[in-house]
C-alpha cells in the first residue's frame, strides 16, 4: 500500500511538471553568472529551481541528522566507556579484597583513566594505597582527583585524612577546614578534626570543635562525649600563659564539672599561684571528701598555712576508701618529715607490699637516718632491682611514663587523671 501510495505521488508529480512546461513554453534568459547565461523555457526554470530548493532542504535535514547522530554515537560510546570503567572498578575492588593489590590497582587506574569523572575510583584507588602504608601515592592521586573535582567533601576528607598519616598535620587541618566550611555539622569531619587538633596540642581548638560535634549527637550517646569536652577545655584552661585567664578557666571547668579531679587539682595550684592558699586548701579539702584521692592530702600537706594535723585527720576518716598501703605510706613519709623514726618504721611495717619500690626507699631513709648505712644500702638495691628509681616520682598507672611533678594528663597514653605519687602503691 505505501509502495502503491509512493508511485502514485510520483505519476502526479510527473504530470505537474509537464502541464508547467507546456503552460510556460516561452524562454527567458537566465544568468548563473556574470559572464555565463542561457535560454531555458519559463517552466523548465521554474522545475529547476524547485528540484534545486528541494536538494538543498534534503542536504539540511540530512546535516541536522548526521549531528543528531554523531552527538547520539558519542553518548552511547561514553555510556559504554562509563559501563566498562564501572565493571573494571568494581572488580579491582574485589580484588582488594581479596589481597591481590597489584591487579587490583592495576583495574582501578584503567578505570580512572577511562572514567576519570567517577571520583569513586580515585578513592577506591587511594584507599589501596592508604592500606598499604603507600601514602605519597595516595596522596598524588587524591590530588589529581581534587584537582578535576575541587568541591567534592568525600576526596578532600579523604586528602586530609592522607596528609594527617604523613605527619602533615597543618595541611591537613587545612584540608578538613575546608570541608567544614561546606558541610559543617558532619560528624566525621568534626571529629577528624578534633583528633588533630588535639595531636597537635591545639586544645581550645579541639573543645570548640568537639562542642560541635555534641550538637550533632542524640542525648543518649553524649555523655562520653561531654567528658571529652571537659577534658580538651582543661587542656585549653592550663595553657593559658595569664594567670588570671588560667585561674578563670580553671575555675569555669570545675563548674561545669565538679568531679574532674585533674580540674580540682589544678585549681587550687592556680589559687596558691595568686597567693589565695586558704581558698585553695579549702577546696583541696572539700575534694578530697567527695572524691578520696591523695593527691588531695599531698596537697594539703605541701602548704606551710594548712595544719598538717588537719590533713591527717582527714586520711584517717576516710582510710577505709583509700588503699591501705597507700595510707600507711604516706603516713610514714609524714613521721619521716617530722623525724619520727619509729612511727614512720610502724607504718611502713603494716604495708604488705614489702617489696615495692617507694617502701624500699623509704626504709633506706629510715635506716641511713639510724646509722644502719648497710641495711640501708641493701634496700636501695632491692628498690633498684624492683626498678625503682624513680619512685618517688609522679607514675602514670597506665602506661607507666613517669613525672617529676603531678600531671592531669598522659602525653603516653593520652588519658588523664592518670598520675599517681610515690605514696599511691
Amino acid at each position: 500500500m505505501k509502495r502503491l501510495l509512493v508511485f502514485i505521488g510520483a505519476l502526479l508529480l510527473v504530470g505537474a511538471f509537464l502541464a508547467i512546461i507546456v503552460l510556460n513554453p516561452s524562454e527567458v534568459e537566465f544568468h548563473p553568472t556574470h559572464l555565463h547565461s542561457f535560454r531555458p523555457s519559463l517552466g523548465v526554470l521554474i522545475i529547476l529551481v524547485f528540484l534545486a530548493g528541494a536538494v538543498v532542504a534534503l542536504l539540511a535535514g540530512s546535516a541536522r541528522n548526521l549531528g543528531t547522530s554523531l552527538a547520539s554515537w558519542r553518548a552511547r560510546r561514553a555510556a559504554r566507556l562509563a559501563m566498562r570503567a564501572g565493571e573494571w572498578q568494581h572488580s579491582g575492588e574485589q580484588l582488594a579484597w581479596g589481597g591481590e593489590v597489584e591487579r587490583s590497582r592495576t583495574l582501578l587506574r584503567k578505570a580512572w583513566k577511562h572514567n576519570p569523572g567517577n571520583s569513586g575510583t580515585a578513592l577506591a584507588l587511594a584507599s589501596s594505597y592508604m592500606d598499604t602504608g603507600e601514602y605519597a601515592a595516595a596522596q598524588e592521586v587524591l590530588d589529581a582527583a581534587v584537582a578535576q573535582h575541587a568541591h567534592d567533601p568525600d576526596l578532600r576528607y579523604a586528602l586530609g585524612e592522607t596528609l594527617r598519616r604523613r605527619g602533615e598535620h597543618g595541611e591537613a587541618i587545612r584540608m578538613l577546614e575546608t570541608v567544614r566550611v561546606q558541610h559543617p555539622h558532619a560528624p566525621r569531619v568534626l571529629i577528624s578534626l578534633r583528633e588533630l587538633y588535639r595531636e597537635t596540642g591545639r586544645w581550645k581548638e579541639a573543645a570548640d570543635v568537639q562542642a560541635l560535634y555534641l550538637q550533632t549527637l542524640p542525648v543518649e550517646a553524649q555523655r562520653a562525649e561531654r567528658e571529652r569536652l571537659v577534658q580538651f577545655t582543661y587542656q585549653a584552661a592550663i595553657a593559658q600563659a595569664d594567670a588570671d585567664a588560667r585561674l578563670s578557666a580553671l575555675d569555669a571547668v570545675v563548674q561545669r564539672d565538679r568531679t574532674f579531679v585533674p580540674a580540682l587539682v589544678s585549681l587550687g595550684d592556680a589559687l596558691i599561684e595568686h597567693r589565695r592558699p586558704d581558698e585553695a586548701c579549702k577546696l583541696w579539702e572539700k575534694a578530697f571528701k567527695q572524691h578520696p584521692r591523695l593527691v588531695f592530702i599531698e596537697r594539703l600537706l605541701a602548704q606551710d598555712s594548712a595544719p598538717r594535723s588537719r590533713a591527717i585527720a582527714l586520711l584517717s576518716k576516710y582510710a577505709d576508701q583509700l588503699d591501705p598501703g597507700s595510707v600507711h605510706l604516706l603516713l610514714a613519709r609524714v613521721a619521716l618529715a617530722d623525724g619520727d623514726l619509729n612511727r614512720a618504721g610502724t607504718e611502713l611495717q603494716a604495708i604488705s607490699k614489702q617489696d615495692s619500690p617507694t617502701v624500699q626507699r623509704t626504709w633506706a631513709e629510715i635506716l641511713h637516718r639510724r646509722g644502719e648505712h648497710e641495711k640501708a644500702w641493701d634496700a636501695l638495691r632491692t628498690a633498684a632491682d624492683h626498678l625503682g628509681a624513680a619512685a618517688s616520682d609522679h607514675r602514670c598507672i597506665v602506661c607507666g611514663r613517669v613525672s617529676e611533678m603531678w600531671l592531669g594528663y598522659c602525653d603516653g597514653c593520652e588519658r588523664w587523671d592518670t598520675y599517681r605519687s610515690g605514696s599511691e602503691l
